[in-house]
């Protein structure tokens, strides 16, 4: 349903044909809408009326006084004399203006306030990159708008931005042909927004709210774009049909080239129009040529169809004729019923043994049911004996690893006790170990206790000796070389001390310097692998180049051909798996290859049944591979893949076969793992912010070592991370063989010369080493020296003070050593005392010895038996565990079986349900025909379709010699008295339409020609009215007859009784009086919004009052011109808006707050 028109304010003043006159245009307004929508829908009739309005837009064109002289064909003036009905209506022009100045002299004697329109009136507009303007915003006022500025300031463009917004054409501006050519000079696109205010009963408030926001983007390429946005911005609608129904309801004009005049419309109007051109002005302004238009499309319509009804009558007896025919020729095959019957029963019973065979195949497969069940049974009764083989077999394996638990329990006790023997006899022994040190060392005291006994004896003689000899010589000298002496070892110990605590830090280096050669040795030697495990891959890629077979077993070929050959498996094994699959991507092939592991090696089968086959071919071909058990149903992962930017698993793999794409889903979640060949950046994929959806892992490079990779996760909610060793095998997934190679080269290169760095800082380690060894043997030999001196310096130093001593005579020395003779000899006999303890508490800890061995020996010999036990436990156990196995695997065999039955009792069922529901397709086809009807006996349904064939042929033959088959004969009837009873509805029903039409087009030119005169009145009571605010007295001269309109105009100041011609007046009194012409008709439009550019290029100053504006109450008016407008009488319904010069950008909003205006 559309909405509701704008309420419009009426002046009530009694008179009805004020009220038709001011009621005319909307109803003007609404016949244009209607009239978009209109369709012609008789055949031909399309063409023909467009080739009617091409006329007719034609000669709109004309001057209206060629169109008076009648050149426009015989016809159309038929249909002007008959549109015009001699202009009887207007006879009495004069007492039509008269009624009309006495409603404009009520209205106006009436005070009434200027205030806005609550809906239908523009707030603002917003140019972007729009014509000279780069961004460019304007709120306009609710009534008397005046936008004035420079020239180039861009003032027209608003106009223009308003009509195009608006839904206008771009040639209806005159300023362009085409929207690019209003885009910004150097821009691609252009942009416009207005603002419509929507307030009170506005158009559907509830959805867009107090404003309507038009949106309008058009680019240089000539695309073009509306968005509809409620007053908070929300898009409603992008449909230029729903911006047309707002103006519609609006009543907005945005074509009207009276509504919108354009500088150069408005020049052409202010200055150079014609009487024609302002009549023309006029009959368009107020849809009065519009209107024109569409009833003689009516009347051209009407024609039509009186035309086509003539051709229907002729029709309609044709179709009678054919109806009567038709009948005839059915009453004729009445003949022949029997054989008809015949065929009838043949096709009964041709239906029905159908339905046998099907009966009879269905009965087979309750048979092959029946089977499926028993088998399910027998392997029912075969899983529960293996189940409790097994139960036996787990039982006696839980037996004997209970068993094999106590004994190992019993071994503990053995070894505490051996642990404490060993301990007692190494505490044994450890004694013995200190007791033999403790002999050693007395025997060293005893020899040392006879050395001094010798040299005390020895010391007793020379004491005698030196006595007898002794004398007083040098002894001060000989003291003060002494000390001299004491002094150099003093010095030379204390460099010695100095060198010796060095020694510990060139020790620490050269121990360091060896470790980091040492350390330094492994990676050499595991990049060296590296190298040659690289150069391993080369040589094969290069040597099986196109032998993509040659990365698995060697036997493979020979058992893909055993598998081909195989004629047992349900469904053949698909693999080797890497051999179906394709990488897109090859620089990922040896982290995905060490991913996958043995999985690309494996064989992939659907059953129990065909796992075994295959393993008794990799058996007998000596090729074992792992064999995996699934499924053929797809997996969809549309819901379950990470974020479309990043590479997959799944993504750089062509995998030709769904078991297998399948069976990597599952296993190892291919379209779950992201691949970023950056750390960082897979880094912050996995652990940035919040963990990503659908991602379980993350592959990616590591970039300090070539062909190593890492992988990130999550261990629960723990990150984890771990890397992944290159592939040095050849690669089993099918890939581009030459990147391959050149990958596998570049990694060479990388990995020569990272081993070449690795030789280089060896080299560097060990000259390093070889510096600082050669530092401590210099060391080492410096010590030494310094040790040879101390030992001399010291030699010196006892020699001077022995050559002292013995030349000094001491009292009493000689009895000092004839008492430390017999201390020594007395220490000597406590030495021998002690050895000889020594040597007993010796043999009795080795009699404790030879005890705690034999001790040992015994525990030993009780935990070998214990052990030996323990050993038959665990092979026991082992036979177990193996039994068990074995036992397992028949049960798994046997529930296998028992799986299988089943799969193949619900394909058994499968198929009896399809050929059940097929038995009932059947019958119910058959019941199409007739009930069940019993099948003579020996009949087939090959043997009855032979009879029916030939009958049917008998039957067709008779049908041809009289035309058609009897159902095609009695559908020929019914058509045809179909044919003839539509046809002649309709052409009662076209008669009775354009009966209609002749009666609406009547009604319409009455209502056209009322509208014609009462709009004219108003008009030119409205200009005589307008000119006496001036003082000015004139007339509006409406010639309908030669389609003229002109105006007589006396100034104040000249008062001859007649008017003048607009040529005779000065600038401003002819553009004054021309824009009292304009208000006149805007008047008589009544469209909410009226716009005029450079309205007063001639006025003067007096002549620009804007009262006359203020008369139109609620109307919006947008008055542009490039003059000052100091003189004008300035109110709060008048907003003055001002453009700035060219040079500069944007505009302002000049204030007139102190003048009383905004």
């Amino acid at each position: 349903m559309a909405p509701l028109k704008r309420v419009r304010r009426v002046i009530d003043d009694g008179d009805s044909d004020g009220e038709d006159a001011e009621n005319a245009a909307p109803s003007v307004r609404e016949a244009t809408a209607k009239r978009k929508r209109a369709r012609i829908s008789q055949p031909g009739a399309s063409s023909h009326l467009r080739t009617t309005r091409a006329r007719r837009d034609d000669d709109s064109d004309r001057q209206p006084d060629e169109m008076g002289e009648g050149n426009s064909g015989g016809d159309e003036m038929d249909y002007e004399r008959r549109r015009d009905a001699g202009f009887e209506d207007l006879e009495d022009e004069d007492l039509d203006t008269q009624r009309a100045t006495q409603i404009i002299r009520k209205r106006n004697e009436k005070t009434m306030e200027n205030l806005p329109a609550e809906n239908g009136i523009i707030e603002s507009v917003t140019c972007i990159n729009f014509m000279c303007h780069n961004k460019f915003h304007i709120s306009l006022g609710p009534l008397i708008n005046f936008i004035i500025g420079f020239n180039g300031s861009g003032k027209s463009a608003i106009l223009t931005a308003i009509t195009l917004c608006l839904g206008g054409k771009a040639n209806s501006t005159n300023r362009g042909g085409s929207l690019k050519a209003f885009v910004k000079e150097g821009r691609e696109s252009a942009t416009l927004i207005v603002k419509l205010k929507n307030g009170g009963y506005g158009y559907q408030q509830e959805i867009y709210g107090d404003s309507i926001i038009v949106e309008r983007h058009f680019t240089k390429t000539g695309s073009s774009g509306f968005k509809l946005k409620s007053a908070t911005g929300r898009v409603i609608s992008t449909k230029k049909a729903d911006l047309e129904e707002i103006c519609d309801y609006f009543a907005l004009q945005i074509d009207n080239p009276m509504n919108v005049l354009t500088q150069d419309m408005s020049r052409q109007f202010l200055n150079n129009s014609t009487p024609a051109d302002k009549y023309r002005f006029f009959v368009k302004g107020v849809q009065l040529e519009q209107l024109d238009q569409d009833y003689q499309l009516l009347e051209e319509t009407i024609d039509l169809i009186e035309s086509r009804l003539k051709i229907r009558d002729d029709d309609i007896h044709v179709l009678e004729n054919r109806a009567k025919k038709a009948m005839a020729k059915l009453e004729m095959s009445d003949k022949h019923d029997k054989l008809r019957e015949r065929i009838r029963n043949y096709m009964r019973q041709m239906a029905w043994s159908q339905v046998e065979q099907e009966e009879n195949k269905l009965a087979t497969f309750d048979v092959e049911l029946q089977e499926a069940i028993s088998s399910i049974e027998e392997a029912e009764r075969k899983a529960g004996t293996v189940d409790q083989v097994f139960d036996e077999a787990n039982q006696a394996h839980e037996r004997g690893a209970e068993s094999l638990r106590e004994v190992g329990e019993s071994i503990s006790p053995i070894q505490e006790k051996k642990r404490q023997a060993k301990e007692r006899f190494d505490s044994n022994k450890g004694e013995l170990m200190q007791l033999h040190l403790e002999q050693r060392t007395i025997r060293d005291h005893l020899k040392n206790a006879d050395k001094r006994i010798e040299n005390y004896k020895a010391d007793i003689t020379i004491e005698n000796q030196r006595l007898e000899d002794a004398n007083d010589g040098n002894h001060v000298r000989r003291v003060a070389e002494i000390e001299r002496a004491k002094r150099e070892v003093i010095d030379v110990r204390h460099e010695y001390d100095q060198h010796s605590s060095r020694t510990a830090c060139i020790e620490e280096d050269v121990r360091a310097a060896e470790q980091e050669l040492s350390r330094a040795s492994y990676p050499i030697e595991a990049k060296r692998a590296e190298i040659k495990a690289c150069e391993s891959v080369i040589d094969s890629l290069l040597r099986d180049r196109g032998q993509h077979l040659s990365a698995f077993h060697p036997n493979m070929p020979k058992l893909l051909q055993a598998i081909r050959s195989e004629r047992r498996f349900r469904e053949k094994p698909v693999g080797p798996v890497g051999n179906h699959i394709k990488l897109l991507k090859p620089v990922w092939s040896s982290i995905l290859e060490r991913s996958f592991g043995a999985t690309l090696t494996s064989f992939i089968v659907t059953s129990k049944s065909d796992q075994d086959i295959l393993a008794q071919l990799m058996k007998k071909e000596s090729c074992s591979c792992p064999i995996l058990i699934g499924n053929n149903q797809p997996i969809n992962t549309s819901n379950s893949e990470p974020d479309p930017q990043y590479d997959t698993s799944l993504r750089v793999l062509e995998i030709d076969n769904d078991i297998v794409r399948r069976q990597l889903i599952i296993n190892q979640a291919i379209e779950q793992t992201l691949l970023i060949e950056n750390r960082h950046e897979a880094q912050r994929a996995m652990y940035g912010g919040s963990r990503p959806r659908n991602v379980k892992q993350c592959f990616c490079f590591n970039e300090n070592r070539k062909g190593w990779g890492i992988r990130f996760g999550f261990r629960g909610s723990d990150e984890s991370s771990a890397p992944m060793q290159p592939m040095d095998a050849k690669p089993r997934m099918k890939t581009d063989v030459e990147t391959q190679i050149n990958y596998q080269r570049e990694i060479l290169r990388d990995l020569q010369r990272e081993l070449n760095d690795l030789e280089r800082h060896s080299g560097e380690l060990r000259n390093r080493l070889r510096a600082r060894k050669q530092a401590l043997q210099t060391h080492q030999k410096q010590h030494k020296d310094l040790h040879v001196k101390i030992q001399r310096a010291e030699e010196t130093a006892e020699r001077l003070q022995d050559e002292l001593e013995r030349d000094t005579v001491q009292d009493g020395r000689l009895q000092a050593l004839e008492g430390l003779l017999r201390e020594a000899e007395e220490d000597k006999s406590i030495i021998e005392g002690s050895y000889e303890e020594a040597v007993t508490q010796k043999d009795k800890l080795n009699a404790v010895a030879k005890e705690l061995s034999k001790e040992l020996k015994a525990v030993d010999s009780e935990l070998a038996e214990i052990e030996a036990k323990i050993r038959k436990k665990e092979a026991k156990a082992l036979e177990l565990s193996q039994a068990r196995q074995v036992a397992l695997l028949e049960k798994n065999s046997a529930f296998q079986k028992i799986d299988d039955a089943k799969l193949e009792r619900t394909r058994a069922e499968s198929k009896r349900e399809a050929q059940s529901k097929r038995v009932r397709e059947f019958i119910e086809q058959a019941r199409k025909v007739s009930e069940r009807v019993p099948i003579d006996p020996g009949e087939t349904p090959g043997s009855l379709d032979k009879k029916l064939e030939k009958l049917t042929n008998d039957l067709n033959r008779f049908n041809r010699e009289i035309g058609g088959s009897p159902e095609q004969i009695a559908q020929e009837a019914q058509e045809a008295a179909e044919a003839y009873r539509m046809a002649k509805e309709q052409l009662e029903q076209l008669d009775e339409m354009g009966q209609m039409l002749k009666f609406a087009l009547i009604e319409r030119q009455n209502r056209w020609r009322k509208f014609r005169k009462f709009i004219s009145a108003r008009a030119r009571a409205q200009f005589t009215y307008l000119l006496s605010e001036r003082s000015f007295r004139g007339a509006l001269k409406t010639d309908h007859r030669r389609h003229t309109l002109d105006l007589q105009v006396e100034p104040d100041e000249t008062r001859s009784g007649k008017g003048r011609q607009t040529k005779t007046l000065s600038g401003g009194e002819k553009s004054f009086s021309t824009i009292c012409l304009l208000l006149s008709l805007w008047e008589a439009m009544g469209s909410p919004i009226r716009c005029l550019d450079e309205f007063d290029v001639f006025m003067d100053n007096v002549n620009r009052d804007i009262n006359a504006a203020r008369r139109s109450v609620g109307r919006q008016f947008v008055l542009i011109t490039p003059n000052s407008l100091g003189n004008i009488n300035m109110a709060e319904d008048v907003r003055i808006i001002k453009l700035n010069d060219p040079k500069e950008k944007g505009q302002t909003t000049l204030s007139f707050a102190s003048q009383g205006g905004s």
